[in-house]
């Protein structure tokens, strides 16, 4: 990998990370966004934030694409919740509960009927983990819930939780339950327009939440171009879709977007921005990492940071190692991943991929895939992949500097998109 290692004085931000509201529906203009019409709401039922800001057309068209998007991410909870019931993917998940059968003991569920959407996403899925190798994996969900990190362990647990959180797994524990994370023991099936899916091994259950939010931008998009929206930002909890250029509100003019990057040190975005991106219209961007959604328990007498995302392959929490005796936090792995392609659904699916794979092979998966990123390290690498450090317009993706102190603590490492 060819590599441009340099030191560096700082950056810019502010536009997209200020977006935020106040009121259920409808929430009162900000600066940044004084001539768009604007929505928050709660989804997907785990405290996920949907925010969008449309320009174009009239008004009413306006608020018909939002009342649109709104409707469409009430839909897609519906078939894609595990909290739900009633829903297909609940209803896979409790198939051959309680059965300690294998995927080699020739067992095979029921068929459950799922939506054209649900499968079109599953089968992104299952590309998403091939082309990762296992690093993301829709099947990961029994290790989440063992690590407590699914959506009910974290709001238990979580920064705003109010119970303890308890010690972690067993390490034989962890071992046992990563063969229930294979994914090539589900099975799609589309015969005549109905759509199913079943499996190979009773313990296999599947959740689909590291990829439906950047699904659902896409699908937001979508409904915004339908309804003539000239300019728009789509954010599902930092899934962020841009749809024109951004309508400055004292220039009265379009210009290019700026979009803050979120610093993961202190750990829930206490440190502010590290850095701001100058984006190109129709771009999405992603970020993951292990500074939002974690809680803290002990192990061995010592402090365990635990976050959400999971490997299949090492059943370990990103971030954690074993040592034989306890478990313990890295230092120096990858704590924050922001990926810009034209897709937010593999944005998604990647960001998180990326966190779990290690430093050089990360640069050098998102290389071969021509893919712009910035990986951040806890022991304070950061890596531009196929961003520049420039402050011109004239570059695709380039770094804006300004006063602000995030940037400077980390040793920049510029390289190309193949």
């Amino acid at each position: 990998m060819s590599k441009k290692v340099f030191s560096v004085a700082l950056l810019l931000l502010p536009i997209i990370s200020a977006l935020c509201g106040c009121a259920p529906d409808y929430y009162t203009e900000l600066p940044p966004f004084k001539y768009y019409t604007q929505c928050q709401k709660e989804v997907f039922a785990t405290g996920i934030t949907f925010r969008a800001a449309v320009r174009g057309g009239s008004k009413e068209h306006e608020r018909a694409a939002l009342e649109e998007m709104t409707a469409l991410l009430d839909d897609i909870n519906s078939d894609m919740s595990l909290t739900l019931s009633g829903s297909a993917l609940a209803t896979f998940n409790a198939l051959g509960s309680g059965s300690e059968q294998t995927g080699d003991s020739g067992y095979q569920s029921d068929y459950v009927e799922i939506s054209s959407s649900t499968y079109d996403l599953i089968q992104k899925a299952v590309e998403y983990y091939k082309d990762t190798d296992g690093a993301f994996n829709i099947a990961v969900y029994p290790l989440s819930v063992l690590w407590n990190v699914d959506s009910e362990g974290l709001r238990k647990y979580g920064l705003f939780g109010s119970e303890d959180a308890p010690p972690p797994p067993s390490y034989e524990k962890v071992s046992e339950l990563r063969s229930a994370c294979d994914l090539n023991n589900l099975l799609l099936d589309c015969t005549d327009g109905v759509y199913r899916i079943a499996k190979t091994d009773p313990r296999l259950q599947i959740d689909l939440g590291a990829v439906a939010k950047g699904y659902a931008a896409d699908r937001c998009v979508e409904i915004a171009k339908a309804h003539g929206i000239e300019s728009a930002l789509i954010n599902i909890s930092g899934n962020i879709c841009l749809l024109g250029d951004w309508y400055h509100p004292t220039q009265k003019k379009y210009v290019r977007w700026e979009v803050g990057v979120l610093a993961p040190r202190p750990r829930n975005s206490m440190g502010g921005n590290v850095c701001a991106l100058s984006v190109p219209a129709g771009k999405t961007l992603v970020s993951s990492g292990d500074y939002e959604r974690y809680y803290q328990t002990q192990s061995g007498g010592e402090p365990l940071f635990v976050p959400h995302i999971v490997s299949s392959q090492t059943g370990m929490p990103l971030g954690i190692r074993y040592n034989g005796t306890q478990y313990a936090n890295s230092d120096n792995h990858i704590v924050s991943a922001t990926v810009i392609c034209n897709d937010s659904a593999k944005a998604d699916a990647y960001a998180t991929a990326v966190c779990l794979m290690g430093y050089e092979k990360a640069v050098e998966f998102l290389q071969s895939r021509g893919l712009h990123a910035i990986l951040l390290t806890a022991d304070g690498r950061m890596a531009l992949v196929g961003v520049t450090e420039h402050d011109s317009s004239g570059e695709e993706y380039f770094i804006r500097k300004d006063t602000f102190g995030g940037y400077k603590s980390y040793t920049v490492e510029e390289f190309p998109a193949v």
